[in-house]
C-alpha cells in the first residue's frame, strides 16, 4: 500500500462520521481538513516550483544566457569607444554610466573582467560603493534601535543584517518582558492566586496532547528499532521508516506517526478509531498545533516561490500564473536580446553611437 493510501486511510479513520456529533466532534474533523487542505497545498506548490524550474531551465535559462553575453560585450564594446577620442564630456559620462551598470552584476557575482571594467569607469570601485551602502544600513539601523551593533556583524550580507536586526529585537522584547516581570512582582499581592479553570484545562489538554504523542512514537521506535532486525532489507526498511518516525515526532505530526503505524502494521483503521474517541482533547490539541504550523510553512512556501521567481508579493499561485510569467520572461528575453544585437551592430558608426547615448537617457526625461 503506497503512503498516500495509508494517509487517506488515516484520516478516514481519524474522521467522525456526520450524524449526531458534538460540538468536540465538529471541531476536530475541521481541524483534520484544514490539515489534510494545507498539507496537499503545500506539496501542490513544491510540485509547482519544480516543475516551474525545469521549464526555466529548458526555456529562459538559455536566453538568459546568451542575454549576459550580449551584455557583456556591450561593456567591452563601451569600454572600447571610451579608449578613442571623439566624445564630449557628458557622452563620457553618459557611455560610463552605462557600463558601470551593464557590468555590475556581473562583477558582484565574482566576474573579475567585468569588475575591473567597472572600477576603470566608476566615480566609485564596487568596495567603495558596498562599504558606503553598509555604513548607511548600520547608520539607519542603530538609529532605529537606539544602541550600537557589534563590529562582527556583516552589513554588506542581507541576511547576516537580518538576523542581526532579528537579535535586537529578540533582546529588547527580552528586556521589556524582564522589566514587566519584575514590575509585576512587585505589585501582585503576597497570597498566590490559582489559576483559572480554563488555564488549567488547557494546560491538561497540553499534557495529554504530548502524551499521546509519546505513546504512539514509542510503540513505532520499540516495533522498528533497526538493531533488533537481523534481515539486511528489513532492517534498511526499518531505518527508514525509524528515521520518518523522528522526524514526525519532532514536529509533533499526529497524522504522519498515524500513518506509519498503519505502514509498520502496528495499527489498522479500527485502532485508529478508538484512539479518536478515547484521546479527543488530546488529539485536537495536537491538530490545531500542527495546522497552524502547517499555515506558516505554507505562507514561507508560497513567498520563496514569488522570490525565487519574481511573481507578485501578493499574487495567486497557480499553474496558469506560472505558465504565464514563464512566457512573459521568453518574451522580455526575446526582445532584450534582438534589441541588443542590433544596438551591437550599428553602434560601432560614430554618428549613430552618439544618437543612441542621447535615447538611452531619453526615457529618464520622458518620465521626470
Amino acid at each position: 500500500m503506497q503512503a498516500a493510501t495509508f494517509a487517506a486511510v488515516t484520516v478516514t479513520a481519524l474522521r467522525f462520521s456526520e450524524r449526531g456529533l458534538s460540538a468536540a466532534q465538529q471541531r476536530f474533523n475541521r481541524l483534520l481538513e484544514r490539515s489534510e487542505t494545507l498539507a496537499r497545498r503545500i506539496a501542490a506548490v513544491q510540485d509547482m516550483a519544480d516543475a516551474h524550474r525545469r521549464q526555466h531551465a529548458q526555456k529562459v535559462y538559455p536566453l538568459e544566457v546568451r542575454r549576459d553575453a550580449l551584455m557583456q560585450d556591450m561593456v567591452r564594446l563601451l569600454d572600447e569607444r571610451l579608449r578613442k577620442p571623439g566624445l564630449s564630456r557628458t557622452q563620457k559620462r553618459q557611455a560610463r554610466e552605462i557600463l558601470c551598470e551593464l557590468a555590475a552584476p556581473f562583477a558582484l557575482a565574482g566576474d573579475e573582467a567585468m569588475r575591473e571594467l567597472h572600477d576603470a569607469h566608476g566615480e566609485q570601485s564596487l568596495d567603495e560603493q558596498q562599504r558606503f551602502e553598509a555604513e548607511a544600513t548600520q547608520d539607519f539601523l542603530e538609529d532605529v534601535f537606539g544602541q550600537k551593533f557589534g563590529e562582527d556583524v556583516d552589513f554588506s550580507d542581507p541576511e547576516a543584517m537580518l538576523r542581526a536586526s532579528m537579535e535586537h529585537m529578540r533582546r529588547a522584547a527580552q528586556a521589556g518582558q524582564a522589566t514587566q516581570d519584575g514590575q509585576d512582582a512587585r505589585d501582585k499581592p503576597k497570597a498566590r492566586r490559582a489559576k483559572p479553570a480554563r488555564l488549567k484545562k488547557a494546560e491538561a489538554e497540553a499534557q495529554d496532547a504530548s502524551a499521546a504523542l509519546r505513546t504512539i512514537f514509542r510503540q513505532l521506535a520499540s516495533a522498528l528499532h533497526p538493531d533488533r532486525e537481523t534481515d539486511p532489507v528489513e532492517r534498511a526498511r526499518k531505518t527508514a521508516l525509524m528515521s520518518e518516525a523522528n522526524a514526525a515526532y519532532d514536529r509533533r505530526d499526529l497524522l504522519a506517526l498515524l500513518q506509519l503505524q498503519l505502514r509498520a502494521d502496528l495499527a489498522n483503521g479500527q485502532t485508529v478509531a478508538k484512539l479518536a474517541h478515547d484521546k479527543l482533547a488530546a488529539l485536537t490539541a495536537l491538530l490545531k498545533e500542527r495546522a497552524d504550523v502547517l499555515q506558516r510553512e505554507l505562507a514561507v512556501a508560497e513567498q520563496q516561490i514569488r522570490m525565487e521567481f519574481g511573481l507578485l508579493r501578493f499574487g495567486a499561485i497557480s499553474e496558469g500564473v506560472l505558465r504565464r510569467h514563464i512566457a512573459d520572461q521568453q518574451s522580455e528575453l526575446q526582445f532584450d536580446i534582438s534589441q541588443m544585437q542590433r544596438d551591437l551592430r550599428t553602434i560601432r558608426d560614430d554618428a549613430v553611437f552618439k544618437r543612441w547615448l542621447r535615447e538611452q537617457h531619453r526615457p529618464a526625461r520622458d518620465a521626470f
